[in-house]
């Protein structure tokens, strides 16, 4: 904690934020990542990932949610309260399946991007401006991460308040969820002893996995803020060679051509992006807004506030990967405003064809929530106000 609260401060203080390096910040959270996906079997950024006991575990345990669902849904068919109270919770089981699916299907695609993020910090570490904006950004994506684990083992937390007040105060026995298992009657004192142990577990594993998920994710796309930086400090050093009047063309030419090939990795990562995460986000926009829409329903049309605490996680969730999709948008952008706002007019006309030429190809790569809309914050601000009114 200590450690923690130190590197807190560090973010603030420049002096000792240049001090650190940026590839040891990056060791630092996937080590921090890998207590989640190693507790639920998907540590796809190893060498040599094997399913492991925790994977058979998460893959059975997203089967017989998908079985316990099915059955509850049938044995209240007709209840149409109970009926939505229950399929509230699917979206975070769908969200589950695909998302493992997701990691464990796209293995080499995870673990050659960890291999190649870790190589470009090693890289630019030897570059004190390059390390310095590259840390600044690994080091907020850690305490986002940080600030993450903590605000969902709260809400988790929360999930045993009512149920746990209930029980001890007025003695009756309240579910955490509208989720029942085959052949167990949860009104019998035995049967809500074993139907209220298995939701625990999946609230532990459910709040593991999304960590693992979610935060995997926002490790990959986030990390474009801190390589469209390390783009702008290149053509800041390109302006400062155009102003050098000792400077020798071979050297400037050497910058443009690392400039292209830099241009070129950034929107070969931003389609990367929008190419392997195109279906993962359709399901967990649509799925978090469906679950927010029938959770609403549920509390105001029968009063159970035992939802809130779910209603908080799903709405933030959905918050989280529109927040994503506007900081993408937003180092495209600056990505095409660095490229025309800088001394290109400088170059000789060789380079300055170069130059137009990049500036041309800027491509306006954007997440979609499947092609149908875009995913950002624009989006969540539109699906709350369809919320409200409904």
């Amino acid at each position: 904690m200590r450690q923690f609260l130190k590197r807190k401060l560090v973010l603030f203080n420049e002096q000792g934020l240049r001090s650190l390096r940026a590839v040891d910040i990056f060791d630092e959270l996937m080590r921090f990542l890998h207590h989640f996906i190693a507790f639920v079997g998907a540590d796809i950024f190893v060498e040599h990932f094997r399913w492991t006991f925790q994977t058979y575990v998460s893959f059975f345990s997203l089967v017989l949610f998908a079985v316990n669902l099915i059955y509850t849904v049938t044995v209240h068919w007709g209840e149409w309260y109970a009926v939505m109270d229950t399929l509230s919770i699917s979206g975070i089981g769908f969200q589950g399946m695909i998302k493992m699916w997701s990691g464990l299907s796209n293995v080499e695609f995870f673990r050659k991007k960890r291999a190649d993020l870790r190589s470009m910090h090693a890289r630019n570490g030897r570059h004190p401006e390059n390390n310095y904006v590259l840390l600044k950004n690994v080091l907020v994506i850690l305490y986002i991460f940080r600030f993450f684990s903590v605000s969902y083992s709260v809400a988790g937390l929360f999930l045993f308040v009512i149920p746990g007040y209930m029980l001890m105060v007025r003695n009756e026995e309240v579910l955490l969820f509208a989720l029942e298992i085959p052949t167990v009657d949860p009104l019998t004192h035995t049967g809500y002893v074993v139907t209220m142990g298995y939701q625990v577990f999946m609230v532990f594993l459910a709040i593991a996995g999304i960590l693992a998920a979610d935060m995997g994710i926002m490790i990959i796309v986030l990390h474009i803020v801190g390589i469209v930086d390390v783009f702008r400090n290149t053509m800041n050093e390109l302006d400062q060679l155009l102003e050098d009047p000792d400077c020798e063309d071979d050297e400037i030419h050497e910058k443009v051509t690392e400039i292209c090939m830099m241009h070129k990795e950034i929107i070969g990562y931003e389609e990367e992006l929008n190419e392997h995460y195109f279906f993962t986000v359709f399901v967990q926009v649509i799925t978090s807004v469906t679950c927010l829409s029938m959770t609403l329903f549920v509390i105001f049309m029968k009063g159970d506030w035992t939802r809130v605490m779910f209603l908080f996680a799903t709405f933030f969730q959905l918050l989280e990967f529109c927040a994503l999709g506007t900081s993408l948008t937003l180092k495209v952008t600056i990505t095409s405003l660095t490229l025309s706002t800088h001394q290109v007019y400088l170059l000789c006309p060789s380079d300055q064809r170069v130059a137009v030429m990049l500036h041309r190809s800027q491509n306006a790569v954007e997440m979609t929530i499947g092609g149908l809309a875009l995913l950002n914050m624009e989006t969540f601000v539109e699906v709350c106000i369809v919320e409200r009114i409904l």
